[in-house]
């Protein structure tokens, strides 16, 4: 496609030898159908799902990145590089024109988040049935019904702050390894983990017979600065229910003084109910990125 053409959308594309691909994004950002966050219609959006192809907020980013990058690879618009490759595939699709395909269908019983102080949980639900279950795609027969979304103001509280939960960024959790954990099979154990972080958890691959798993597996939570990252660890079992094996919790609050360091050691990985008890260790690695 030439230069001064225009694609489906009716937007401007312009070639990659005119504009760097933050120079693109940033023009894409700015046009009318991406000016609101394609979940809540926050204004001003500032960050992206890569392969979705859309512009999210910053309450919305946390979501998208808990469900891992399968299912949607976040960018900050501003924070992270971007090829051209990344930006033609959100030049492709746009907030207008995936809103019109996953938000065909939306019944009238469900309420869609509204803007940056929407309830958390109702956040979380919308956008995974939205992309995951895709509940509200398009279909043939269904009939259109628009979004319904109530502006609505959190609580105060007692100290007058607002009532509902923001993020102030990406934690990014690296499971490394495990080393020593105890034996719940008859030689051994089938050991994964779940994290948690607020009401956000992802869990990890199982590693089969071996008490020194190798996970090498990365997740990202968005982060209120306050909560701490909590590991279960379980032993995979076919004919029963799984066994607990140890929990780890990590305090995060060493970002609030060091927001960009980077922390990697070895944790220990405790009995629930005896905390003096040492069920291993696992290595992990941490980072985060602040969102303004």
């Amino acid at each position: 496609m030439e230069s001064g053409s225009r694609s489906t959308t009716g937007v401007e594309v312009s070639t990659n030898q005119q504009m760097s691909p933050e120079q693109r994004l940033e023009h894409l950002r700015c046009l009318e159908i991406n000016k609101l966050c394609a979940d809540c219609e926050e204004p001003d959006p500032t960050w992206a799902s890569v392969n979705r192809g859309v512009f999210i907020c910053t309450q919305c980013a946390g979501v998208h990145r808990s469900m891992g990058v399968g299912v949607s690879f976040v960018l900050s618009c501003s924070l992270d590089d971007w090829t051209h490759e990344q930006v033609d595939n959100i030049e492709r699709l746009g907030n207008e024109r995936v809103n019109k395909i996953l938000e065909f269908c939306v019944p009238k019983t469900v309420e869609a988040p509204c803007g940056k102080d929407a309830d958390r949980k109702k956040r979380e639900d919308f956008i995974k049935a939205k992309y995951v279950e895709e509940l509200f795609a398009y279909r043939e027969g269904k009939s259109e019904i628009a979004a319904h979304r109530v502006h609505t103001k959190g609580h105060k509280t007692s100290t007058g702050s607002v009532g509902m939960v923001e993020f102030i960024g990406i934690v990014d959790v690296y499971l490394i390894a495990c080393r020593d954990m105890v034996i719940k099979d008859v030689f051994s154990s089938d050991p994964y983990c779940v994290l948690h972080l607020g009401l956000q958890s992802q869990k990890s691959s199982i590693k089969y017979n071996t008490l020194n798993p190798k996970y090498n597996e990365h997740f990202s939570f968005s982060w209120d600065g306050n909560d701490k990252l909590k590991i279960e660890f379980f032993d995979k079992d076919n004919f029963s229910s799984d066994d607990h094996m140890g929990v780890t919790t990590v305090s995060l609050s060493v970002f609030h003084q060091q927001p960009t360091t980077r922390l990697s050691q070895w944790y220990p990985i405790q009995h629930r109910n005896h905390p003096d008890r040492l069920q291993g260790d696992v290595m992990l690695q941490f980072s985060f990125t602040p969102i303004n």
